[in-house]
């Protein structure tokens, strides 16, 4: 019994797939995916290795990584490479290769930076054009960006205090830093209708359309780079109650509006680090204007901790747990993006039972092995450009496919079976 649909591409084409709009799908790395790392497949762990990460920002995005050295010494599967100064390292398949480096910032107009704010990522025209100078040097001098998202620090709730006249919707006085913006260093919130209660442009708004910017910068043209979106830092002592509950609003916020889309990407830094690895989540309660109780999310007392228990300030303010759990996530996301569909390489699947494809090159006909103890699978198969050529139900335990009117080339087979999926590269002579 013939199927007619073929050995398909290199999924290996990571960001080359991110970078085809009509494959993009959202993706949300909070709490939920921690866990999922170890179920990346080996294919997956070797495309983020191809991938340069840059997440400017301050001493909060450190914890991101410190945490990748962690993972990395944990299980050295997931290589990592981390430049603090100079120029960023090329291109390599050997290590993911993580940074905050920026080509300018505000007060610069080229010059590699490692330090970056909100000044240089939304509060003003002058960042959101340095920002975009960034991406198009980067991905025009050999050194194309993967992914790329602002490492938060204590933007939302520093400098200025919760103060001025309490906001009627949410029963709360906004607070956090503005630097460089249109009126300076000023509280701020979510849109246009809290600049009133802050007398503030700035808000959460300011952020969310300048991500967008920087998102469709890189559509139109044609940059590999996806931008993602990011929450902030949920630890402190002064957050403990009106700032730490009017920053999970804003944090809500960021959610929200990437819920409301079909292929934004969102590093839910917060999220992440208000649970335990054991599923715990911490949450405060703070009583509003309105005499309402209101409860929020508070970083988990674990993740203050370092890996023997013990606490030492390592300049990302938080603790070896929390920065161990921001790296899983952060590799779970860069799989996804990549193009990992997010199923675990069933047991099945590793074992010496495991689908067999070959010959592999072939010139005509690909047979297929071992696939009757899997029960129903469905193949599809990608050209070069990450489009599905074809989906088709397969049963048989040993048959073949003719793939003789295919052009010479690379293709990927994907076989889904038992809610998990196996991926195969294959070549058309």
């Amino acid at each position: 019994m013939r199927n007619h649909f073929l050995c398909a591409i290199s999924i290996l084409l990571t960001f080359f797939l991110a970078h085809q709009q009509r494959l993009k799908a959202q993706i949300i790395a909070d709490h939920t995916v921690v866990d999922k790392y170890s179920q990346i497949p080996d294919y997956w762990i070797s495309e983020v290795k191809k991938m340069w990460v840059d997440i400017p920002g301050e001493s909060h995005s450190k914890g991101i990584r410190i945490g990748c050295y962690l993972l990395e010494n944990l299980d050295e599967k997931f290589q990592v490479s981390i430049r603090e100064s100079g120029v960023p390292e090329g291109y390599t398949d050997q290590h993911m290769r993580l940074s905050r480096a920026t080509w300018g910032d505000y007060n610069n107009a080229g010059n590699w930076i490692y330090n970056y704010g909100e000044e240089d990522w939304f509060t003003n025209s002058v960042a959101i054009e340095r920002t975009k100078a960034h991406l198009t040097y980067c991905n025009t001098n050999n050194l194309q960006i993967a992914a790329m998202g602002f490492g938060w620090c204590w933007d939302m709730t520093s400098d200025n205090w919760p103060g001025g006249t309490t906001d009627p919707e949410h029963q709360v006085r906004w607070a956090g830093r503005t630097y460089n913006g249109p009126e300076g260093n000023r509280r701020w919130g979510l849109n246009n209708a809290d600049t009133e209660l802050t007398g503030n442009s700035v808000s959460m708004d300011t952020y969310l359309n300048a991500t967008v910017e920087y998102i469709n910068h890189c559509l139109q043209n044609g940059y590999p780079t996806r931008v993602f979106f990011t929450t902030g830092p949920v630890d402190g002592n002064s957050n403990r109650g009106e700032n730490g509950y009017q920053r999970s609003i804003k944090h809500n916020y960021i959610k929200n509006f990437v819920s409301n889309s079909a292929d934004y990407v969102l590093f839910d830094y917060a999220d992440i680090l208000c649970y335990s690895d054991a599923g715990d989540e911490q949450t405060l309660n703070w009583t509003d204007f309105g005499g309402v109780s209101r409860t929020f999310q508070f970083i988990h007392d674990d993740n203050m901790l370092d890996l023997d228990g013990s606490y030492t300030e390592d300049g990302d303010h938080i603790g070896q747990r929390g920065a161990l759990r921001l790296a899983k996530a952060l590799w779970w996301m860069l799989a996804r993006m990549a193009g990992w569909d997010g199923q675990p390489l069933s047991s099945d699947f590793a074992d010496a039972e495991q689908p067999q494809f070959y010959p592999n090159p072939s010139n005509g006909e690909i047979y297929l092995k071992n696939f009757s103890i899997f029960g129903p699978c469905k193949i599809s198969i990608f050209d070069a450009n990450g489009r599905k050529l074809n989906e088709t139900d397969f049963s048989s335990g040993n048959s073949w496919l003719d793939v003789s009117n295919l052009s010479a080339g690379v293709y990927i087979l994907q076989l889904k079976s038992k809610g998990s999926s196996f991926y195969q590269r294959v070549v058309k002579q």
